[in-house]
């Protein structure tokens, strides 16, 4: 290989983890360079956050024009054009990943592309896609290579068939019928966004509710609301058996409205469930979890500890075994969130460089953009009383707030948890829309300390959806103004 280059930071994936920290690095006077192997942005902006939100966005569309007559609009009815939603979400992602580009070249950043490997705690090997393969120097290296998508015993990709999150986003037609397995983040979505034009959904998921981590409350209404929509979910249930059917009988062909092909399109999947039950699909997508990357990273080979998921252990400096080796985002398996990956970069590159840096990470809030939305921040209830709290919870239902009613937006609720004896507010967890957007006020208060009271002295303008809060923050303290509380009863605003 050539003479090695040298720098003071080299960090390892350009996801929103790693070119944040590149940024933040070169800010503040690191000669900085940045290993991507595949695409600039990552898993979020070319196969995760940005394309699937793009896509969410157009079946949120479709449903609001489906529903226009409830507005007083009268309108035609509405058609899916799968390759127009392919082309608006590549244009998306061309943009965001091409303005990624500017803003690493902008300050200086060397991008190098190819795959890295650790040579020894101050070298990495980069060897390109073509040609020749270069060594860089480094005082510091930063690890931010994410996650990828786990594929349990029996499956496997297979063309349009057996698909991850990363492949739904390049089918060429939109599936008949599908299977998605897990009923996480992942599977929920994609589960809420192909129900939403019309694809004959399955949610396969082991364990008894839906988005795991989220307060029971929540997963129990987007249960409730997923079957509402004619989603088959299937809770408690594992996949026994997997074999082919029939051919699909030009299956594809005809959801793409064209003439089916002699002699029909591929087979079906068959899937046999627990206790039993068979049911046919044309697609399975594949959303059972996500696994920590460092294949074929050498760090182990080079000093770096990693956990029994193959994750690097880091302390709360970041900083895993080797004092000059950091890691950041999905990789650490601490939390999978493309915002808590870029508060790590910050806080990484401004630790390497001499700076103090936030590294409390209490208040990380997380959206899930099903349909109705998702967020919370903080303890669940469930959590909340397994260590032993006396809590005083709020709710505030959106079927009783004003605005709420003028947007149709009625499904879903705002839960406010906080401490009976001090009032401190421990959690929050909203579902209904715009979730993803409220839980910031409770997000600052959260890492501000303040007490469920403050969010209801708070003054929110009116009418905002985000009034809800304020309600649900009175109603902790049984004083909300537009709920009757005691007859269980909501007094529309």
């Amino acid at each position: 290989m050539p003479d090695p280059r040298s720098f003071d930071l080299v960090v390892i994936g350009s996801g929103p983890g790693g070119y944040v920290a590149a940024i933040r690095a070169a800010q503040l006077g690191l000669r900085t360079a940045i290993v991507e192997k595949d695409e600039l942005g990552g898993t979020c902006l070319n196969w995760g956050c940005i394309p699937t939100k793009a896509w969410i966005v157009s079946a949120h569309l479709l449903e609001q024009i489906r529903r226009a007559k409830d507005f007083g609009i009268e309108v035609g009815e509405p058609r899916v054009r799968w390759d127009w939603m392919l082309e608006r979400k590549n244009k998306v992602v061309k943009q965001l990943t091409g303005g990624v580009r500017l803003l690493l070249q902008g300050r200086g950043i060397e991008i190098v592309r190819g795959t890295a490997r650790f040579v020894s705690a101050g070298r990495v090997a980069v060897v390109p896609p073509a040609g020749n393969g270069v060594e860089l120097a480094t005082k510091h290296v930063l690890i931010a290579t994410g996650a990828e998508s786990w594929l349990p015993p029996g499956f496997a990709l297979e063309g349009t068939r057996v698909i991850t999150s990363r492949e739904a986003l390049d089918l060429p037609r939109q599936p008949r019928r599908m299977a998605v397995l897990g009923g996480g983040v992942v599977g929920s979505e994609f589960a809420c966004f192909f129900a939403a034009l019309g694809t004959k959904v399955t949610l396969i998921e082991m364990l008894p509710r839906l988005v795991l981590p989220e307060d029971d409350e929540v997963s129990q209404l987007l249960e409730r609301e997923m079957k509402k929509r004619g989603i088959d979910v299937h809770l408690n249930t594992q996949v026994e058996d997997r074999r082919d059917g029939p051919a699909s009988a030009g299956a594809a062909a005809r959801a793409a409205a064209e003439p089916p092909a002699a002699g029909g399109g591929p087979p079906t999947i068959v899937l046999t469930l627990t206790g039993g039950q068979t049911i046919e699909v044309d697609t399975v997508l594949v959303a059972t979890g996500r696994k920590p990357y460092t294949e074929g990273l050498g760090a182990a080979q080079a000093g770096v500890a990693l956990g029994e998921r193959g994750q690097v252990v880091v302390n709360d400096r970041l900083q895993s075994s080797l004092p000059n080796v950091y890691a950041i985002g999905d990789v650490t398996d601490m939390r999978q969130l493309a915002h808590f990956a870029s508060a790590q970069g910050k806080a990484a590159a401004e630790i390497i460089a001499g700076y103090p840096a936030q590294t409390n990470w209490r208040a990380v809030p997380a959206a899930t953009f099903t349909s109705p939305e998702i967020a919370s921040v903080g303890l669940t209830e469930r959590d909340a009383k397994a260590q032993g709290r006396n809590l005083k919870i709020g709710r505030f239902p959106l079927r009783a707030h004003g605005r709420n009613i003028a947007d149709n937006e009625t499904v879903g609720f705002v839960k406010l948890i906080g401490d009976a004896e001090t009032d401190q507010l421990l959690g929050a967890h909203i579902i209904g829309a715009k979730a993803s957007e409220i839980i910031h006020e409770c997000a600052l208060a959260l890492a501000a300390d303040l007490n469920v009271g403050d969010l209801a002295r708070a003054i929110h303008a009116h009418p905002t959806v985000i009034e809800t809060l304020g309600e649900a923050a009175e109603d902790a303290d049984h004083r909300a103004i537009h709920l009757m509380r005691q007859e269980g009863k909501a007094a529309r605003r």
